[in-house]
């Protein structure tokens, strides 16, 4: 199962085709240091900082020219809204601010953004679901992209499995 997780990313990413196997290839960080030996092509979401999710650094947008910029101030645009209803709430009941803990809304504005700006170029959305999950973009071919999921998902997906943002 382990080749076969290498060679479908290799069919998604064929800039690694030529490259080494990693020794480890059922331990997480190998793999990470695999895929973006020569670009960024496995990014992380810092769950606490949605400004640290990777955006800016994906080699994939890059290629296609995706206004990051725009995809950024779009996020922002979001998140501010979410946090200014935090902010007007009481905040003697709880000093500490709601939106620090509600990852589930950093994870959906954050990815779901990611995917609308990828929509026009045929591309899936893949999250490795981890308490900092980390993404990357694929071909949008059903049959790569299960390949893809269900390989990683038989080597770790019992603490981190890999899903398909629709």
């Amino acid at each position: 199962m382990h080749k076969t997780l290498y060679q479908a990313l290799q069919v998604a990413f064929p800039e690694l085709k030529e490259t080494e196997l990693p020794d480890e290839q059922d331990n997480f960080e190998s793999l990470m240091l695999w895929l973006n030996q020569f670009y960024s092509n496995l990014q992380q979401l810092n769950m606490m900082d949605y400004r640290q999710n990777g955006i800016a650094e994906c080699h994939r947008l890059q290629q296609l020219n995706i206004d990051l910029d725009e995809l950024s101030n779009q996020i922002d645009a979001e998140m501010g809204a979410f946090y200014e209803m935090y902010e007007e709430s009481d905040q003697e009941i709880d000093p500490e601010p709601a939106h620090a803990y509600d990852f589930e809304f950093t994870y959906n504005v954050v990815f779901n953004n990611i995917k609308l700006f990828i929509e026009p170029y045929d591309l899936a959305l893949l999250v490795i679901e981890q308490e900092s999950p980390y993404w990357l973009l694929v071909p949008n071919n059903e049959e790569l992209v299960n390949q893809i999921i269900t390989a990683f998902n038989e080597i770790f997906g019992n603490e981190e499995p890999m899903v398909l943002i629709d």
